[in-house]
């Protein structure tokens, strides 16, 4: 009897072996569609009826080219159910030509916006196109979409649209993250702007006065993940927090996490640059040791929102406009 149930324990503990050997192979060969537990393997959430889903799409600097028809084609073909532009839109005077790109998407108040540089200062006839196109009676603004709650930053211009730390929009948006973050109804709490908080050297790199006015409130208030362009490239930062100790926290931020795709309840902010949308594309002359992944591509960035009782989890994947070809993936998972 005794040497069954050492033969039966050894059984089971060599069947929980293979199994998360078997989910670990999966891991690595599937691009993270199976996550792993401690307490044994769950559904793959993007897959599984037992969570609730949805996708949304985004990308930024798109003008009117070529490129901006593959990208708006990509998108189309995910079939989202938001679209969020991160500003400097059409590139002209007259936004028309961007208007008739995004028209087979620009439906049932699904497409956002963020105003970039080229938005805002070809004078107001531009701008208050696209404030009356997009039912907007101000820049910022926010929005809760089934269990995420969005915020849309102006940071194209402080000159023209205040957004330091004594302007109106900061104090919009230190108020509207202490109530997304009590409400209880919210998992997720996405921002996206237009110039870039964080980046590696290229045309348009980290600006300042953003990460020293708004990361801590990122930070205090469970912001899971920024989106932002300007930069005519993709770039993916690891989980980062504020650091306060540091003389130059633009180049020195808390990396969390240095893990390269999976995060688990990471306690920090992604901050990713999907300048991507069409406008010619920008060179790096290095990498900042706080990235985890720079490319320069055309494409659009697509993120799979799966939820259940238990557990969240967040897939970002970035599509090439070329065959739509996976660039870059990564996965955020917490619990509910």
């Amino acid at each position: 009897m005794r040497y069954h149930n050492i033969v039966g324990q050894l059984t089971k503990e060599y069947t929980a072996f293979i199994l998360l050997a078997f989910c670990f192979i999966f891991y690595l060969l599937s691009g993270l569609y199976f996550l792993c537990y401690a307490e044994g393997v769950e559904d793959d959430p993007f897959k599984s009826k037992n969570f609730q889903k949805f996708n949304f799409v985004t990308a930024g600097d798109f003008g009117c080219g070529d490129e901006t028809n593959r990208t708006i084609d990509g998108m189309i073909k995910k079939k989202p159910e938001l679209v969020i532009a991160l500003g400097d839109l059409a590139y002209k005077k007259n936004p028309d030509c961007w208007f008739d790109i995004i028209s087979p998407l620009d439906k049932n108040n699904k497409f956002k916006i963020s105003f970039g540089e080229h938005d805002v200062s070809r004078g107001n006839v531009t701008y208050n196109q696209y404030l009356k196109h997009f039912n907007l009676i101000r820049p910022y603004y926010s929005f809760d979409y089934k269990n995420v709650h969005f915020l849309a930053m102006a940071n194209a211009k402080n000159k023209l649209i205040p957004y330091n730390h004594t302007s109106d929009q900061y104090e919009f948006i230190k108020s509207d993250l202490m109530n997304a973050n009590k409400n209880k109804n919210i998992d997720w709490i996405i921002v996206y702007s237009f110039r870039p908080f964080y980046s590696s050297v290229t045309s348009h790199s980290g600006q300042r006065e953003l990460p020293d006015t708004y990361h801590h409130l990122f930070d205090e208030y469970g912001v899971d993940m920024v989106l932002q362009a300007h930069s005519h490239n993709y770039q993916r930062t690891f989980p980062l927090r504020y650091n306060e100790t540091s003389y130059l926290p633009l180049f020195h931020p808390k990396i969390v996490s240095k893990e390269h795709i999976l995060y688990i309840k990471p306690n920090g902010t992604i901050f990713l640059t999907v300048g991507t949308g069409g406008a010619e594309l920008h060179n790096f002359t290095g990498k900042a040791p706080y990235i985890a992944e720079q490319f320069e591509s055309h494409g659009f960035l697509n993120v799979d929102i799966a939820s259940s009782k238990k557990v969240l989890s967040l897939l970002g994947t970035f599509y090439e406009n070329a065959d739509m070809i996976k660039k870059d993936q990564f996965i955020i998972t917490k619990q509910k």
